[in-house]
């Protein structure tokens, strides 16, 4: 089957649709995900096509290099597959998907003593939350982020740059909802510091 790259990604169908156009909501992916569980390959990579480019952009902001993203995105993408069978229906797949994506990104640090990178700026970057039309400050954001520790950087990646809830964060990396207060506190506090200005700081 031919595919057709993304810009910053891995290649998937290019004739690939989902199969209605619910699905992009929530019940939409409900069903696809009961599909994929009982074994339809189509229904598996219409999920993938609905979340390749959340997870390649998580990746990208913590810090995973371009030259190891596809390949992370890839084991991301197997062990989604692979564990696709345990997940409970009824709680948010796309916390589920992050919290494999962020695992991945630890994994590849521990096995290959990555560092967290700073994340390069273009003009993706620009049009992050909470940087409103103001190139320089998300230039300041982005860059910042590699100020940050893992944890911090991942409680603030999802909160602020994906919009996640705190519970759906919590949910995501393993911890307490308390947790992620603290370590969005922590991540706020830092960046404030770095950008001299708290109103500027997503989320405030």
């Amino acid at each position: 089957m031919a595919t057709s790259p993304p810009s910053d990604g891995i290649p998937v169908p290019a004739n690939l649709r989902l199969p209605d156009a619910a699905a992009s909501g929530e019940r939409g992916e409900a069903a696809l995900v009961a599909a994929a569980q009982e074994g339809d390959v189509r229904a598996f990579e219409a999920l993938v096509s609905a979340h390749e480019q959340k997870i390649l952009r998580v990746l990208r902001f913590l810090g995973v290099p371009v030259s190891d993203r596809e390949d992370v995105a890839q084991e991301v993408f197997v062990r989604v597959f692979r564990h696709l069978g345990g997940f409970r229906r009824g709680r948010p797949f796309g916390a589920w998907v992050y919290r494999i994506t962020v695992n991945a990104a630890h994994d590849w640090r521990l096995r290959f003593g990555g560092t967290l990178e700073e994340v390069p700026w273009n003009d993706e970057a620009a049009r992050i939350p909470g940087a409103g039309t103001d190139p320089d400050l998300a230039r300041r954001l982005v860059a910042g982020l590699a100020a940050l520790t893992e944890r911090e950087r991942a409680v603030f990646v999802l909160r602020e740059l994906e919009g996640l809830d705190t519970a759906d964060v919590a949910r995501a990396l393993g911890i307490t909802s308390i947790t992620v207060r603290r370590h969005l506190g922590l991540a706020r506090d830092r960046l404030r510091r770095l950008l001299e200005d708290e109103k500027k700081i997503p989320g405030r």
